[in-house]
């Protein structure tokens, strides 16, 4: 995954479907990008990424997974592990539904480490959720995060992803110079074939002095097993 949140709608479909089987399953996903954004923001200081992690769909809804990326923070951090786990349904009208966590592990700078609480909905491409820290890394301020998407079909092959963000935090300036809000979006044309995955995506926020939140374009190419 290129962007973890840009994707997240992507990652629940995957969830839903093994949580609709007869069985559990386990899958694996590699993926190698241009750039790591994290809700609007690069992650490796503008530069590629390789990432990879294992997922597990249980029959009853359960699920749990490991994710990983190489990171740049201008630190010590130089891998970022997710680990993730909630509960995953349909409800008989449709409604697509989602609870769980995620916890996020910087290796080296144990400071930036932080656990999420994460919430969303989906209906026919729609989706919505809501991510919430009490502690954005080590004293960090209050973390809220509020995301919508739409997922469409287009051509045999071809899909179009758009999505808009809005981080919330309670410390003023925590961004730039009188911001603790931001917000960031996103527009995605992704096409598979021979089961590969590839995603174009153009990729912004609000932020006007952070160089790792300018627009940018990301290309990834990502395969799952």
């Amino acid at each position: 995954m290129f962007n973890k949140k840009l994707l997240t709608a992507s990652l629940a479909s995957v969830l839903l479907a093994g949580a609709a089987g007869t069985q559990a399953e386990v899958s694996a996903n590699v993926t190698l990008a241009t750039d790591y954004v994290f809700r609007g923001i690069s992650q490796t200081d503008e530069k590629g990424a390789i990432q990879g992690g294992f997922d597990w769909a249980g029959d009853t809804g359960l699920y749990a997974g490991i994710w990983a990326s190489n990171v740049n923070f201008g630190g010590e951090a130089s891998t970022e592990m997710d680990y993730y786990g909630g509960y995953a349904g349909e409800t008989a009208s449709g409604i697509g539904y989602d609870v769980g966590f995620i916890y996020y592990d910087y290796e080296g700078e144990s400071e930036l480490d932080y656990v999420e609480l994460a919430f969303s909905l989906g209906y026919a491409g729609f989706s919505a959720g809501v991510n919430y820290s009490d502690e954005f890394g080590e004293d960090g301020p209050e973390y809220i995060y509020y995301s919508a998407g739409y997922d469409m079909d287009l051509a045999e092959g071809f899909t179009l992803g758009l999505n808009v963000g809005y981080t919330d935090t309670d410390i003023d300036d925590y961004w730039e110079e009188g911001a603790d809000t931001y917000m960031d979006y996103g527009v995605t044309l992704g096409y598979s074939t021979a089961g590969v995955d590839f995603a174009l995506a153009l990729i912004g926020t609000d932020l006007d002095d952070v160089e790792a939140a300018d627009d940018r374009v990301v290309f990834s190419i990502s395969k799952s097993l």
